[in-house]
C-alpha cells in the first residue's frame, strides 16, 4: 500500500495498520481469526469463542472489499458478510465431507446406514449454503458490475469473474448430481444393506471430491477478486 520495495516497507507498517481503513479491518480480521483458533483451547465456551473470532474475522474481510465502498455499517457490507459466511459454510462443508469420506474408504465395517446419512446431511447443508451464496453473490455481482468502467469482458476483473461464475455453475452442477442422481440410490442401497452399496458410496465420494477441488478453484478466484478493482483495465 505504500508502494515502496518490500525491504524498505518495514517503517510504512504500523501508519497502514493504524491510519488506514484497510489497515483497521484487516486488523479486526486478524484478532477474529486468532480468536477462532485459540477457542479450541477452551473446552468451556470454545463454540461460543469460535463464532465471536468467525463473526469478527469475516467482518474484518467484508470492510476490506470492495462492500465497504458504500461505507460502513452499510447495507451492502452486511449483505457480504452473510455471502462470505455462507461460502465458509458451503465450501468448508464439502472440502471436509470429501477428505472423511475419504479416510472412511479405508475403514471397512462402518454401517452403510450412518454414511449415508452423513451424505444426506451433507447435501440438504450445502444445498441452504448455496441458495445464500447465489442470492447474496447476484447482488454482489451486479453492484460491483456497476462500477465497471469498460465491457465486463474486456477488463481483467470481468475476465476473473466470468472464470469464477464459471467455476460455481460447474460446482452446482457436481452437487446437483450428486443430490439427485446418486443419493436417492444411495440411501435406498444402505437401508437395505444391499451388496451394490459400496459401488453407489465410491460414485458419491468421486463426484463430491471434484466438486471439492473445483471449490478450491473458486476460493483462490474469489480471492483475487477481492484484491482486483472492476474500474481496473
Amino acid at each position: 500500500m505504500s508502494g515502496s520495495p518490500l525491504g524498505e516497507a518495514g517503517s510504512a507498517i504500523a501508519p497502514v495498520l493504524t491510519q488506514s481503513h484497510f489497515g483497521k479491518a484487516w486488523s479486526i480480521g486478524v484478532a477474529g481469526a486468532l480468536l477462532a483458533a485459540l477457542s479450541g483451547l477452551k473446552k468451556e465456551r470454545g463454540s461460543a469463542l469460535f463464532a465471536a473470532g468467525f463473526v469478527l474475522w469475516v467482518a474484518g474481510k467484508a470492510a476490506a472489499s470492495h462492500a465497504a465502498d458504500s461505507g460502513d455499517f452499510s447495507w451492502r457490507e452486511a449483505i457480504h458478510v452473510v455471502h462470505l459466511s455462507a461460502t465458509a459454510l458451503w465450501a468448508g462443508s464439502v472440502i471436509v465431507a470429501a477428505i472423511l469420506l475419504r479416510r472412511l474408504e479405508r475403514e471397512p465395517g462402518r454401517p452403510p446406514g450412518r454414511r449415508a446419512a452423513f451424505c444426506s446431511a451433507l447435501s440438504h447443508l450445502a444445498t441452504a449454503a448455496l441458495v445464500f451464496v447465489l442470492v447474496t453473490g447476484f447482488y454482489n455481482a451486479v453492484q460491483d458490475t456497476a462500477q465497471a468502467s469498460a465491457p465486463l469482458l474486456r477488463t481483467h476483473w470481468g475476465r476473473l469473474l466470468a472464470a469464477k461464475l464459471a467455476c460455481v455453475v460447474l460446482v452446482t452442477l457436481l452437487g446437483g448430481w450428486n443430490r439427485m442422481a446418486i443419493l436417492p440410490d444411495l440411501l435406498v442401497l444402505a437401508e437395505r444393506n444391499d451388496p451394490d452399496y459400496p459401488a453407489a458410496q465410491r460414485r458419491f465420494d468421486g463426484v463430491l471430491s471434484v466438486e471439492a477441488i473445483v471449490m478450491l478453484a473458486v476460493l483462490a478466484l474469489a480471492a483475487v477478486l477481492g484484491h482486483t478493482s472492476p474500474t481496473g483495465g
